[in-house]
């Protein structure tokens, strides 16, 4: 038996599940590098960890000035500047709701390349983020790319 506090995953059909396809669309048509596939789970979508330049592109396409590209990985200060980037424009594309992002750095133990991890977002905001992504034209996506 599922304890109390425990909520059912969501059905197929269900407004989590349908705003979880929506992304997941919007997303796949700017073919971000590494970006995982969105899933509904608990009345959230969740996103997972993106590589750094990934969420640098993903901040570019939905508005935000783009930056500079680097060759290396990107060190803790920059690493958070990019978080912020890529947290004002999603917040600014979901209607400000709150959005758990951070910067993961590179992990010489691990030998993990530094990753931005994206939290989850309720179905309304997965479904204003894919709307905002439809939206972008390739101009954006280009201007990143080079």
């Amino acid at each position: 038996m599922p304890l109390p506090e425990s909520r059912p995953v969501p059905l197929p059909g269900s407004p989590a599940h349908e705003a979880a396809t929506v992304l997941r669309t919007a997303l796949a048509g700017h073919r971000l590098e590494g970006f995982p596939v969105p899933y509904a789970d608990r009345d959230r979508i969740y996103l997972g960890e993106v590589p750094v330049p990934t969420a640098d592109r993903l901040a570019t396409l939905l508005g935000a000035e783009p930056a500079p590209i680097r060759a290396d990985l990107p060190d803790w200060p920059e690493g958070r500047r990019i978080v912020q980037r890529v947290r004002d424009a999603v917040r600014a594309a979901v209607g400000g709701e709150f959005v758990d992002i951070d910067f993961w750095p590179y992990c010489p133990r691990c030998d993990e390349d530094p990753v931005v991890t994206l939290g989850s977002l309720s179905p309304v905001a997965a479904r204003d983020l894919g709307r905002a992504l439809r939206t972008r034209t390739g101009s954006a996506a280009t201007a990143h790319d080079g």
